[in-house]
């Protein structure tokens, strides 16, 4: 604003300067002042208010880029939620919590089993299905502050419906299969694993 002021004192100051400054009793003098000042206000006025549009829209993408990336992040935070609800449920039923022991035995680190093999595995059982898709969401929440928060909270909720051994060992076993031969997989990118968990996979890298 301060500058926004200089400049627009400058054309009166520069015809003060250079013609001086009255009330005139002519009309001639406040015609040849007004045309003087309206020909420098005009065009530094219409460019200044370009400014000020631009400038706001700027700002209106800038709020709605904002807007965008937190109902993402909400959205992300109510699905985290919904699978652990699920999570829950399938672990204190029989049935699917041994299904879901069965997926984790066949797919151990050491079987002799084909990327196709574990894939088709995973697929058949829906609480796999469902802790993988977990585990790439609380993946991906690291980027950002508000994200991080998230992951969390949905860890903590994670842990509270399955226990740290289950997902330790189906993510553990995740690495092994899915992960394992992109480059750049390290401990950052894992939830319920650590880096002894990846020294330990480390050798069936192709």
């Amino acid at each position: 604003m301060i500058v926004f002021g200089i400049i627009l004192l400058v054309p009166i100051a520069v015809y003060v300067y250079q013609f001086g400054f009255g009330i005139w009793s002519s009309h001639d003098e406040w015609a040849k002042m007004g045309s003087a000042l309206g020909g420098l206000y005009t065009p530094m006025l219409s460019v200044l208010t370009l400014y000020m549009i631009y400038r706001q829209l700027r700002l209106q993408a800038v709020i709605h880029v904002d807007q965008m990336d937190w109902q993402k992040l909400q959205t992300s935070r109510q699905h985290g939620v919904y699978l652990c609800e699920k999570l829950r449920e399938n672990i204190n039923d029989p049935q699917t919590r041994e299904k879901f022991l069965y997926t984790l035995e066949e797919t151990g680190i050491e079987q002799k089993i084909s990327k196709v093999a574990y894939l088709d595995y995973v697929g058949r059982d829906e609480t796999s299905m469902l802790t993988h898709q977990l585990i790439t969401l609380l993946r991906k929440l690291r980027h950002s502050e508000t994200g991080r928060e998230i992951r969390f909270h949905l860890k903590g909720l994670a842990l509270a419906s399955m226990g740290s051994e289950l997902l330790n060992a189906y993510e553990t076993n995740m690495c092994r299969w899915h992960d394992i031969e992109y480059e750049g997989v390290s401990n950052e990118l894992c939830v319920f694993t650590d880096q002894s968990d990846l020294n330990r996979i480390a050798k069936y890298k192709t």
